[in-house]
């Protein structure tokens, strides 16, 4: 925030919530039915209930970190100046990222043979199929879209250096704003629904890997998070959402998505467009729901707040290194899929928080990226 602004502590504790929903979604996937073929666990004791998760959780996650990130974005750069931005995301974003993509997804990704039995050595293993068919950047491809964004506006900035003043007061309403990123969105989902569909992912020649019918919501949220920063809107006296109004047509929105993903949802075009359009609106509302209740009912920053907040970074990094693993482990188990979901979550989100207290905070070089 500004110099002498108060901190908005409900945007830090939404960018909480949404890491620790991350890992509901990935803790769900295990135990969901028609989990991805490349998923790195997948326990024989599944069920619908955490397909329902899945579906549901899958939307507004993302969407809300980068909303977040594109709303400090602008008063960071006020702080550091352009150069000492792009030098701080490039030691917080890009090292972690490059580390993420060699080391520790190549590792993760092998829990898709080690999981099924299949018999190959790792060094083989990452030596070809990683970097052939099974290659992905497991969770690290969201610093890989964050720091691409962060460059880009950097380099916006050198271009056009008064972004980073506010406008004067009276500018466009907050509705038309929200109705270009849902148009942003159905557009693209549109255009790319002959060869993708929603869950689809796709590299971009090893550099960047997403899922092209969702790829326009992140620069689009990234956006609307840096255009409500120079507003003025979600702080002060600015404009701030209303939860009577966002969370009842959340409800809506996500109730005809699911409905359309149970029943209508198929790798035809008109359905992959409408379908394109239900998770747009969703995702909007969804997102700006969750500003209006963190808005109303989460700004606070007690300790076990600041706890999650601080470490959510670290959270989110780690957490793959404990889940799968801890996937793997418990399938052997003689338990209800469902007590295996509670067990690996709640141990999940205690070791990455450990572990990003203790360790990725702590740690001399490692506490410069988290």
């Amino acid at each position: 925030m500004d110099a002498g602004k108060r901190r908005l502590y409900y945007l830090d504790n939404l960018r909480a919530v949404a890491v620790l929903a991350v890992l509901l979604l990935h803790t769900s996937i295990c135990y969901m039915v028609g989990a991805p073929t490349w998923w790195y666990v997948v326990d024989p004791d599944v069920s619908l209930v955490f397909t329902v998760i899945v579906l549901v959780v899958d939307v507004p996650i993302m969407s809300a970190m980068f909303l977040v990130a594109g709303y400090f974005a602008i008063p960071s750069i006020r702080r550091r100046g352009v150069g000492g931005f792009v030098r701080e995301k490039l030691i917080r974003l890009g090292a972690p990222w490059a580390f993420g993509v060699v080391v520790l997804a190549p590792g993760l990704t092998y829990l898709n043979y080690v999981s099924r039995g299949i018999s190959m050595p790792y060094l083989q293993f990452w030596a070809t199929e990683f970097w052939g068919p099974m290659y992905q950047q497991s969770v690290y491809w969201f610093l890989g879209v964050l720091l691409a964004l962060f460059l880009l506006l950097a380099m916006a900035l050198k271009v056009t250096p008064s972004l980073v003043r506010r406008p004067a007061a009276g500018q466009a309403a907050p509705w038309r704003a929200l109705l270009a990123v849902f148009a942003v969105a159905v557009l693209s989902a549109a255009a790319f629904s002959p060869f993708f569909g929603l869950d689809d992912w796709h590299s971009v020649g090893w550099v960047f890997v997403v899922q092209p019918a969702r790829v326009a919501l992140y620069p689009a949220f990234f956006v609307l998070g840096i255009h409500a920063e120079r507003q003025g809107w979600l702080a002060g006296g600015g404009w701030r959402p209303s939860a009577r109004v966002w969370i009842p047509a959340t409800a809506v929105a996500g109730v005809a998505y699911l409905a359309f993903r149970v029943t209508g949802y198929t790798a035809t075009i008109p359905a992959r467009v409408v379908g394109g359009a239900l998770f747009a609106a969703f995702s909007v509302s969804g997102v700006v729901a969750a500003v209006a209740g963190f808005s109303r009912w989460g700004d606070r920053a007690t300790r076990t707040w600041r706890a999650l907040s601080d470490n959510a970074f670290g959270i989110y990094y780690v957490h793959p290194l404990v889940l799968y693993p801890g996937a793997w482990l418990l399938v052997s188990l003689t338990i209800p899929g469902a007590l295996k979901a509670v067990v690996l979550l709640a141990v999940t989100v205690a070791l990455s928080l450990a572990i990003s207290a203790g360790i990725l905070r702590r740690a001399p070089i490692l506490r410069r990226m988290f």
